[in-house]
């Protein structure tokens, strides 16, 4: 599976049917597919969806096709030599891909990151960043 962040501008959607007509453009390409986050920003609505890998560049073509703005997250690396351990970005990972081991070390587990990025905006030293 594949996350992509994808924000629907305000003057784009107006009403339910414009997301309904997102959401079934989507499923024409016959998938299963996650909402992970639903958020209103400034300048629209922000999804992150998580599609199967071999469909990715075909649900991006379709939603572009549509004004929706699409960008395929990353999944993320920490600098060990940036970061203090705080830990200040572990209660923002919903995957549990950061914790804190038993000499209180930031410990990141790749293969649970989604690439939802909320730990980058977390760190107050800069430590963490998408690849």
């Amino acid at each position: 599976m594949t996350i992509i962040n994808c924000m629907l501008p305000f003057g784009l959607v107006k009403d339910f049917d414009d997301y309904s007509k997102i959401v079934n453009d989507i499923l024409k390409h016959d998938i299963t597919f996650n909402i992970l986050k639903f958020s209103t920003g400034s300048n629209g609505i922000n999804l992150l969806i998580d599609i199967p890998e071999d469909k990715t560049k075909t649900i991006t073509e379709s939603l572009k096709q549509n004004n929706i703005v699409v960008n395929k997250k990353g999944r993320v690396i920490i600098d060990d030599e940036k970061c203090i351990d705080c830990g200040a970005c572990i209660s923002l990972c919903p995957t549990d891909a950061l914790h804190l081991d038993k000499e209180e070390r930031l410990k990141f587990y790749y293969e649970k990151c989604i690439g939802c990025l909320l730990c980058l905006s977390a760190c107050p030293r800069f430590a963490i960043e998408e690849m």
